[in-house]
């Protein structure tokens, strides 16, 4: 048994290598039903048959076949975690070979460890020196490149928003790495220290290419949805407008032909009817149309829900802001607001407080609420509840940024106890 450990150890440690360096870039991934059952079992499958093929030890051999063996180590590798993962081609390919630089990384980091003098007077054993340096060093590069590429993948879901241009910088990586070897072999300057200096900085620029590659387009995606929203507001502003101007006009019409009913019907049945065509006569007036059409749509919400919402300001104030910046800022926020509303209990805390305040040029903002439960901020923003936007990270949060700092401003979250307050500052022009 030791005989066929020794004569497979090394094949054996590079694949359990690969694994755990495609693990630190997929380890948050949709995983597939039975993940607990599937890697572990792939896992043994794909070294045995690693271990099965054959690998030349002579070192005076062509050099193609060696990077065929690799190449096809490389790809039993991300069939196990295709099997083990539920995540398209793309970003499967692109993050193992990342993970495949950060062993290749850490192999040529060892091997420069190799050439000092370190376990330089061990006894030879079942591993050999060049073993027993990675695997008291690799463990810890490993721990270093999850802190870092691992989780900036994890935080934003790489996986879910890679596509085929990141193909454009794997291919060339993953043949520059494995290539990069073999080509020093065959020079026979295999174990220089500077040979393994390039071969890291190759990795490092490979695995930095590749996250710089991924805020680019995570940016543009971003702004698309973004846009997106915007787009859907205007629809949004314009329908709930003409829906408020027909509530409005039935409302004036109800109110005659109420009058003219009293008298005839009892006093009891006139109040209630009464009270029924107030609830639709809530139109704000605020001075700003759009800051009219959104406080009056939300307030009907309001009252069905019992919450408070209350406004204090000048509408006019906001009048150096385009239209629909106006109905897209207040939009988000108040909804946001109305929502963590809703769920709190206590009916004294269900109230949604707006503050619009003008000083000179500058016009504050305030859009205060209780909540339950807690509320993580996340690079200044709170961290969306909403299922249906978890994985996008609050676009609307990030549109309200947008708007603010179109107008010179920006935006503050206070949150206190179960208190939390958003701020927007702007400047008029």
């Amino acid at each position: 048994m030791m005989d066929i450990l020794a004569k497979y150890i090394g094949t054996i440690l590079l694949c359990v290598q690969l694994i755990a360096g495609e693990l630190i870039f997929l380890y948050s991934a949709d995983k597939r039903k039975n993940f607990a059952i599937r890697l572990p079992l792939a896992s043994i499958a794909y070294i045995v048959v690693a271990c099965r093929i054959p690998r030349l030890s002579t070192f005076h051999y062509h050099q193609l076949y060696q990077f065929a063996w690799i190449m096809l180590i490389f790809a039993g590798s991300v069939a196990v975690m295709g099997f083990s993962f539920r995540i398209r081609w793309w970003p499967l390919f692109s993050l193992c070979v990342a993970g495949y630089a950060v062993q290749h990384l850490s192999f040529h980091v060892c091997n420069m460890i190799g050439h000092t003098q370190v376990f330089a007077d061990m006894q030879p054993g079942l591993l050999s020196r060049a073993m027993r340096t990675e695997a008291a060093f690799m463990p810890w590069i490993y721990l270093i490149m999850f802190l870092t590429f691992g989780l900036f993948c994890a935080r934003n879901e790489c996986w879910k928003k890679m596509d085929m241009r990141f193909g454009a910088v794997s291919i060339p990586t993953i043949f520059i790495c494995i290539g990069l070897t073999r080509l020093t072999r065959y020079l026979g300057e295999f174990n220089y220290i500077s040979v393994s200096i390039y071969a890291v900085i190759c990795c490092l620029f490979a695995l930095v290419v590749q996250l710089v590659l991924f805020k680019v387009v995570d940016l543009k995606n971003e702004n698309a949805m973004i846009q997106a929203l915007w787009k859907e507001d205007r629809r949004q502003f314009e329908l709930s407008k003409k829906t408020i101007d027909v509530i409005n006009i039935k409302s004036h019409d109800l109110k005659h032909k109420l009058a003219g009913l009293k008298g005839r019907l009892p006093k009891e049945e006139i109040d209630s009817i009464d009270e029924a065509v107030r609830i639709y006569d809530s139109t704000y007036k605020t001075g700003n149309d759009a800051l009219d059409v959104l406080l009056t749509e939300n307030s009907l919400h309001c009252q069905t829900e019992n919450i408070l919402m209350t406004f204090t300001g000048n509408g006019k104030d906001l009048a150096f802001m385009n239209e629909m910046d106006v109905y897209s800022l207040f939009g988000n926020a108040i909804s946001n607001a109305v929502e963590a509303a809703r769920l709190v209990e206590d009916p004294e805390k269900r109230l949604v407080d707006i503050v619009v305040e003008s000083r000179g040029k500058l016009v504050n903002i305030s859009v205060s609420n209780y909540f339950n439960g807690e509320v993580r901020v996340v690079d200044g923003l709170p961290e969306t509840t909403k299922k249906e936007e978890q994985g996008y990270h609050g676009f609307g949060m990030k549109s309200m940024r947008l708007l603010a700092e179109k107008y010179g401003g920006g935006i503050s979250v206070d949150v206190k106890e179960d208190l939390f307050c958003l701020g927007v500052y702007l400047f008029t022009r």
